[in-house]
C-alpha cells in the first residue's frame, strides 16, 4: 500500500523550486510527526496522495525559498515588527469578517492571499512578480474551490487572492498547522502539537516571513488573524513581547456546530464516506482544547495584574462594526480616522449577511447535544459573559 513519506515531500518540493535548501533540518522533525500521523489508518488512494504531497510540499517549497532568501539578504532578519495585532478567537467566531473590518484600514499591513501562497520575493523589492504568483493563487483558488464543492465553500468562508489570508498560510511551511485537523481526523497530530511541537520556533518564523514580505518597504502595523493563535498564546508571547490581542466570543456550541459542517465538507471532499459522528468527536476537542488555552492564558495573566486581551462581542460586532471597531482601535492605540469609518460602512454594505450563501448546520448531525456542549463550555461562557445564542 502505498505511503506518504518525508522523502517524497522534499522531492515534490524540490521540483517545484530553483532554490536549493540552505537549511534541509529546518522543522523536519514537524514533518516527519506529520506525515507519521497522517498514515495512521489511511489508505490512501492515488488522488489522496497526490493531494497531500501537492499540499505539504508546496509548504516546503516555501519555507526552502523564505530560507534561502534570508541567507543571501541577511538584513531581512534585522526588520522591525512593531506591535502587532493578533486578531484571533475560537474557530467559526466571525473571525474573517472581523479581519476583513481591519483591513479597511490603510494604515496597517495585512498578509495578502497570494503572498502567503509564494511569499519570496519580498514584493516591494520585485513588483514584477506580483501579477505571476497572483495568477497562480487565482488558478490555485479555482481549483481548490471545485474540489471542496464551488457554492457551498463560499458560503462558509468569506476569501480572495487580494483579500486578508490566515496566518496559517506561514505557519503551514513549519508542519505546526493545527488546520489538517479539519481535513482529516488525525487525533495524534493534535496531541504532537501542543505536547511536543516547539511553537515558540515556529513563531521565530512567522516573524521572519513577515519581516521579508515588508522588507523594500517602509513597515506598518501588522494585523495577523487565525483562530489558532490561541493554541500558542503563551509562545506568541514569548517572541512578539509588544503584541496586541483582540479576541472574538460567540456562543461556543453555534461555533462547534459551524467548524463540524466545515469540516465535514473538506473531509468529505476528499472521502466521501467520511464519518460525521467522527468529525464531531474531532471538532469537539479541538474547539475544547482552544478554549482551554484561552482560559489558562487569561487567568494566568490575571493573576499577574496583566489585562492583555481586547475582548470582542461577536454578536455587536455584525450588529454594528463602526461602534465595536472604535473601542478596539482605542484599546490598541490606532486612531480612528474618517477613512476607516467611511470604508467599514462602505464595506458592510456592500457584504451583507448571506451574500455568499446560508451556511446551515446543527449539531445532532455530528452526533452531539447542544446541553452538553454548552455544559462541556460552561467554564468559558462565563468567565467571558458571553451568551447563549438560542436566547438571543
Amino acid at each position: 500500500m502505498p505511503q506518504l513519506t518525508v522523502e517524497r515531500v522534499e522531492e515534490y518540493a524540490a521540483a517545484h523550486t530553483q532554490a536549493t535548501d540552505p537549511q534541509p533540518k529546518h522543522f523536519r522533525d514537524n514533518l516527519a510527526a506529520v506525515v507519521e500521523c497522517l498514515n495512521e489508518g489511511t489508505e490512501w488512494t492515488d488522488a489522496g496522495l497526490y493531494a497531500a504531497t501537492h499540499m505539504m510540499g508546496q509548504a516546503l517549497r516555501n519555507r526552502i525559498e523564505v530560507d534561502r532568501y534570508v541567507s543571501e539578504v541577511p538584513a531581512v532578519d534585522e526588520g522591525a515588527l512593531v506591535r502587532p495585532i493578533f486578531l484571533t478567537g475560537l474557530p467559526r467566531s466571525g473571525t474573517t469578517y472581523f479581519q476583513y473590518l481591519f483591513d479597511q484600514d490603510p494604515s496597517l499591513r495585512m498578509l495578502r492571499t497570494w503572498e502567503g501562497d509564494r511569499p519570496v520575493p519580498p514584493p516591494a523589492t520585485d513588483p514584477g512578480s506580483v501579477a505571476t504568483r497572483r495568477e497562480a493563487s487565482i488558478e490555485g483558488a479555482r481549483q481548490a474551490r471545485k474540489a471542496m464543492g464551488g457554492d457551498a465553500i463560499d458560503s462558509m468562508h468569506l476569501t480572495d487572492v487580494d483579500g486578508p489570508q490566515e496566518c496559517l498560510a506561514i505557519l503551514d511551511q513549519t508542519f505546526v498547522n493545527p488546520g489538517l485537523l479539519w481535513t482529516r481526523s488525525a487525533g495524534s497530530y493534535l496531541t504532537f502539537l501542543l505536547e511536543e511541537a516547539d511553537l515558540a520556533a515556529a513563531y521565530e518564523y512567522h516573524q521572519r516571513v513577515l519581516r521579508l514580505l515588508q522588507f523594500g518597504a517602509s513597515p506598518r502595523r501588522w494585523a495577523l488573524k487565525w483562530p489558532c493563535h490561541l493554541l500558542a498564546l503563551e509562545a506568541i508571547r514569548s517572541v512578539y513581547p509588544d503584541a496586541s490581542f483582540v479576541v472574538t466570543h460567540r456562543d461556543p456550541v453555534q461555533a462547534l456546530a459551524s467548524n463540524c459542517s466545515l469540516a465535514h465538507m473538506l473531509r468529505s471532499s476528499a472521502d466521501p464516506a467520511a464519518d460525521p459522528h467522527q468529525t464531531g468527536r474531532d471538532m469537539l476537542e479541538l474547539v475544547r482544547r482552544h478554549v482551554d488555552r484561552l482560559v489558562e492564558f487569561d487567568v494566568s495573566q490575571s493573576a499577574q495584574g496583566r489585562d492583555l486581551l481586547v475582548h470582542v462581542d461577536y454578536y455587536r460586532l455584525v450588529d454594528d462594526p463602526v461602534a465595536v471597531m472604535t473601542g478596539v482601535f482605542d484599546a490598541i492605540g490606532i486612531e480612528w480616522t474618517e477613512t476607516v469609518d467611511e470604508r467599514i460602512r462602505s464595506w458592510r454594505s456592500e457584504n451583507p449577511q448571506g451574500k455568499r450563501g446560508v451556511h446551515r448546520y446543527t449539531l445532532e448531525e455530528y452526533g452531539l447535544e447542544a446541553d452538553a456542549v454548552a455544559d462541556a463550555f460552561s467554564s468559558y461562557t462565563q468567565r467571558f459573559d458571553v451568551p447563549s445564542e438560542y436566547d438571543r
